[in-house]
């Protein structure tokens, strides 16, 4: 950085000076295998969104564009240029609801750090990068995203979670790109004035739109754009996030607190993110655990008189457990809806992308199921929530035959206090990845994130990505 600035030293500067003096021995292993793993996942999650209506758009579009063959759309073999190869993989990444999200060791809105993944695959592609950069860029977004998550409260202020990555991912695209710390500082600015990502679509009693999973692929697509200009010296202000965090914070309800940031490579965040099991929104992961426990015990649909489901605010309120949660008019909307996953899982005896084909929400079945599920919201689980970011939730189920079940999940499964197997995860891996690759690949996947180091190895992931069935 400038000299003589050592000791004024803005958020970004700090954000750049680690991401660019991190190495990949320097990561401590437990942080390089979860890294592994959530890569592993990540692809998995944007090839099971293959066929959805929102990727086929945003592809259709990214092809008709056409230019530069840079990077390659995940699930294809076309090339285009890597903002566009973005815009696709970050829409599909974030489509289905089922990827990662940071997890706070207390209660508090979070965001999908994966997110900026797709981003970074492009850029390692385009400028054949090795697997250890790659990953050692990935650990670096993961981190940074964590230190901003941790220092300020996106949802407080209108803004998205999205709004995290649309300002970390121009920063380590920089490294990748072979640009300076400096520029890295410069769009990192030039992305948090034109790239702040505002939460229009998330509202209780209003249904979610395509916007859910398209908006990351624009971030990204942005965010690119920004790492790019300033690397041909296009400036921007240093301090844009202390400049918009003094803007915002009066309308936050938690202090902004910069420490985060500057305890960077002191504190390791990105084994706090949570693989989830099941492609919905976060806080339902336990209500889908409960409910598919009791299939487990032979209890169906039709056995059940009504259901009550105890839990914290952000699944028996919010847009979880609004009123129109139990009416939901679109998968966006329907993987944000606690009754309806829960009726899903009941119906189904799984919940996987499948669940949501067909817009099931619209069948009386469905909706008869609904409409038997109570939820309660429990001041003691809102506590425990805000204190130890317990989310966990109890069930009731009082039976025709005048019998009553009672189930009780803590914390749900690939929360980082119940992390999943391996064997878990090739299970995730391989309902996302079915009908569209060969059986074997969810493995291979797996094994290929597992020893990614050369640029070759690079090349060998972005194959094996490739959809062979239609």
């Amino acid at each position: 950085m400038a000299k003589g600035r050592e000791s004024l030293r803005t958020l970004a500067e700090i954000m750049a000076d680690f991401t660019f003096s991190l190495s990949y021995d320097s990561i401590p292993a437990q942080v390089r295998s979860a890294a592994r793993r959530h890569l592993a996942d990540s692809m998995a999650c944007a090839l099971g969104a293959y066929h959805t209506a929102a990727a086929e758009k945003v592809r259709r579009y990214a092809l008709e564009q056409g230019g530069c063959a840079e990077a390659t759309i995940i699930g294809t073999d076309r090339e285009v240029p890597a903002g566009l190869a973005a815009l696709v993989g970050g829409t599909m990444v974030r489509y289905l609801d089922a990827n990662d999200i940071y997890v706070f060791s207390r209660g508090g809105p979070s965001g999908h750090f994966s997110d900026g993944t797709p981003a970074l695959l492009a850029l390692a592609e385009k400028y054949q990068s090795s697997g250890e950069e790659l990953l050692t860029c990935l650990v670096a977004s993961y981190e940074l995203q964590g230190a901003l998550a941790e220092s300020f409260n996106f949802w407080d202020c209108g803004l998205h979670a999205e709004t995290n990555v649309a300002w970390v991912v121009p920063i380590v695209a920089a490294r990748l790109m072979g640009a300076t710390p400096e520029q890295a500082v410069h769009a990192c600015g030039l992305s948090v004035a034109t790239g702040t990502v505002f939460n229009t679509w998330l509202r209780p009693g209003h249904n979610v739109p395509m916007i859910k999973g398209v908006a990351v692929g624009m971030a990204l697509e942005r965010a690119l754009e920004a790492a790019g200009l300033a690397q041909l010296g296009v400036t921007a202000t240093e301090d844009a996030l202390e400049t918009v965090f003094s803007s915002l914070g009066p309308l936050s309800a938690s202090a902004i607190d910069p420490t985060y940031v500057e305890k960077l490579g002191s504190r390791w965040t990105t084994t706090r993110n949570m693989i989830k099991v099941y492609p919905a929104q976060l806080y339902t992961q336990a209500a889908i655990e409960v409910v598919l426990r009791l299939y487990r015990d032979g209890i169906r649909a039709g056995k059940v008189r009504k259901f009550i489901l105890y839990g914290h605010r952000n699944v028996c309120g919010g847009v979880q457990g609004s009123p129109a949660a139990f009416a939901p008019a679109s998968q966006e909307a329907a993987d944000h809806s606690t009754p309806y996953v829960m009726a899903m899982a009941l119906l189904s005896g799984r919940l996987t992308s499948r669940e949501y084909d067909g817009a099931p929400w619209k069948t009386a079945e469905v909706k008869a199921v609904m409409a038997k599920i109570e939820l309660v919201r429990d001041a003691e689980r809102d506590r425990a929530l805000d204190a130890q970011g317990i989310l966990g939730v109890r069930l009731v189920a009082e039976l025709i035959d005048g019998r009553t079940e009672e189930i009780i999940v803590h914390q749900p499964r690939g929360h980082p206090d119940q992390p999943l197997s391996e064997a878990e995860l090739v299970e995730k891996m391989t309902w996302l990845l079915e009908d569209l690759v060969p059986p074997d690949t969810p493995g291979r996947l797996l094994d290929l994130c597992s020893r990614l180091s050369t640029p070759e190895d690079v090349n060998e992931l972005v194959e094996a990505c490739h959809v062979t069935k239609s």
